[in-house]
């Protein structure tokens, strides 16, 4: 008997001793390393839940700016949570008040890939179709919502230095060449405010908007010849931001929305039940899961055209929460805004928007290559594998070739292009609509090419 107690006695002391080293090593580090330690050096190779929160020093001041050319930022494999934490913290980044207006306020427009137009930073919201439908998103007080396209200075200063401005020099440019590491483009979507609308949760700012127009028929903005409304009171609802980091040329595709848009479908939404029995920003209560996200542009029209009014209402739902993906590509975008809402201050309305998800190539299984065709070969797309933000590409949320950004975003040619004009061959480079609708003579770039 004495023998046992001896050695239980003997066990308690060695427990006692590792349990005190470990809180030794604990204690020897501030706070702020020991949480950047969880972050970027998880025992867990999922990176759920405890492992995917954001570095406290997001929230110590400015926002630390990304670095693309250090991803990752250890030398550890890279795990599914590194991806929307960079994704959170350019969103943090971008949308940071310098200079009295948003970080991606100063970006640059999509007209400033042309040398005439390189210093191009006039902001008009000049988008009203959604991604690919030609419908038109119509809110509840039966207005359009609006986008714009923006690019930061890498981007376009590669653009302008090797001339993809010129189709000649686009159409022979190297097929293997990929944009350089921190290239940005941005897309905005913003809804227009109406006098007495409660929008104290969202940022709202002023800007100059193309109006509406009859156009053949069908409510459109006339291009040729655009009419401007000055200073018009809108608030973001969504947020695109595509952005090439070391080893991912293809671009890692994030999005955001505001908290209140929309509802999410059920894991198993009945079509003919409602989606929800709330009122969102975007949705009426009650709307059945077959009503909502129903393509306008076959009956679209004019209430009245002088208030800019049209029907019928849009009523959005988002049909895949977190744009799916794996039980860990879920649950690290659950518990990562869960812990960036938490730790902003209490007066940020940055608290009211949530990564909606992100999506890019896990490289062990491909990477990026001239004429790749993700509807026959997907097997390196990862991430939230059908992502779509629902304010900016409502209609194609429930097409299955056409609901996640590399559906359109690909390396794949052009064969229906201007007359006079030769084909496109694939090129990596051809994940961008910007260049590629710029060779298109502007016009939409077709799904399959």
């Amino acid at each position: 008997m004495k023998n046992k107690i001896q050695a239980l006695y003997l066990l308690i002391l060695i427990l006692g001793f590792v349990s005190c080293k470990k809180s030794n090593k604990t204690a020897d580090k501030p706070a702020e390393v020991e949480n950047e330690l969880i972050v970027e050096k998880t025992s867990n190779p999922s990176g759920i839940d405890g492992n995917c929160v954001a570095p406290l020093d997001w929230f110590n001041g400015s926002v630390p700016e990304p670095k693309p050319k250090d991803f990752p930022p250890d030398s550890l494999k890279l795990s599914n949570c590194d991806f929307h934490l960079v994704s959170w913290q350019y969103f943090l980044w971008l949308t940071e008040e310098v200079n009295g207006k948003l970080r991606f306020e100063s970006y640059f427009t999509n007209k400033a890939i042309h040398p005439e137009s390189k210093n191009d930073q006039y902001h008009v919201l000049d988008i009203v179709e959604q991604a690919l439908s030609k419908g038109l998103l119509v809110d509840q007080n039966n207005r359009a919502l609006y986008s714009n396209i923006l690019i930061n200075d890498i981007y376009r200063d590669w653009v302008l230095d090797n001339k993809l401005y010129d189709p000649e020099v686009y159409a022979n440019f190297d097929p293997t060449r990929n944009f350089p590491v921190g290239s940005v483009s941005l897309k905005t979507s913003w809804k227009i405010v109406q006098p007495g609308e409660d929008v104290s949760k969202l940022h709202t700012s002023s800007y100059d908007i193309e109006l509406l127009s009859n156009v053949k028929g069908v409510p459109r903005i006339d291009k040729n010849n655009p009419k401007i409304q000055k200073n018009v009171n809108v608030a973001l609802v969504g947020l695109h931001i595509a952005v090439v980091v070391k080893g991912h040329p293809e671009f890692i595709w994030a999005s955001f929305e505001f908290d209140g848009n929309a509802p999410d479908f059920g894991d198993q939404q009945d079509p003919n039940k409602s989606v929800s029995d709330k009122d969102w920003l975007l949705y009426k209560a009650n709307t059945t899961a077959r009503q909502s996200n129903a393509n306008n542009a076959r009956t679209l029209s004019f209430i009245n055209e002088n208030d800019q009014t049209l029907k019928p209402v849009t009523q959005v739902a988002r049909q895949f929460a977190q744009g799916g993906g794996s039980e860990t590509n879920i649950g690290n975008i659950k518990h990562l805004n869960t812990n960036v809402k938490e730790q902003l201050s209490a007066n940020s309305k940055w608290r009211n928007y949530f990564e909606v998800g992100a999506v890019w190539f896990n490289t062990d299984k491909g990477v990026l290559k001239p004429k790749w065709d993700p509807n026959i070969d997907n097997t390196m797309v990862t991430g939230s594998i059908k992502l779509s933000n629902s304010t900016i590409e409502t209609f194609t949320q429930n097409i299955r070739s056409e609901n996640q950004c590399f559906s359109c975003h690909n390396s794949m040619g052009l064969t229906d292009v201007p007359q006079g004009r030769p084909m496109l061959a694939g090129k990596n480079i051809n994940t961008s609509h910007i260049l590629l609708r710029n060779y298109n003579d502007g016009r939409e770039i077709p799904i399959s090419n």
